[in-house]
């Protein structure tokens, strides 16, 4: 019996060894991206996703650029101003200015019905049309 137990945790122990190196091979295959080139990349991500969903010409696309790109500036002068420790609440309602601000410029760039689906777009908000708990047991009444 201990000799079994020994030969199972051998068998167990020299298992792991031949697969650690494939393991390691592939965790140096996706390096990871710095924090600031995935947010670059989401940025992106955001005019990509409203010229796929409101149907943007290339015209708007290049004119909606340089706006985002002044929104993102404002953002970030923003946070840098209140910090890390601010408190949510002012980030937020801060956060909210900056947005209300480029909204009629960015409306003015749109169509009567891309505006209205750019409408539907923030009411749905980034979590989609069901929001978080999706899929879950409905509210108890």
């Amino acid at each position: 019996m201990k000799n079994t137990r020994s030969l199972f945790c051998s068998a167990l122990l020299l298992t792991g060894l031949a697969l650690a190196p494939g393991a390691r091979a592939q965790d140096e295959q996706r390096p990871e991206k710095p924090k600031k080139e995935q947010r670059q990349e989401r940025r992106g991500d955001r005019l990509e996703m409203l010229k796929e969903e409101l149907a943007l010409t290339d015209a708007q696309v290049e004119k909606l650029k340089p706006i985002f790109a002044a929104e993102r500036e404002e953002v970030m002068a923003a946070r840098k101003e209140l910090g890390q420790d601010a408190d949510r609440a002012a980030v937020r309602e801060k956060m909210q200015a900056i947005r209300e601000k480029y909204k009629p410029q960015i409306a003015a760039i749109l169509t009567e019905e891309q505006k209205a689906k750019m409408e539907q777009l923030r009411e749905r908000g980034p979590k989609g049309p069901k929001g978080p708990g999706a899929g879950g047991p409905p509210p108890a009444e």
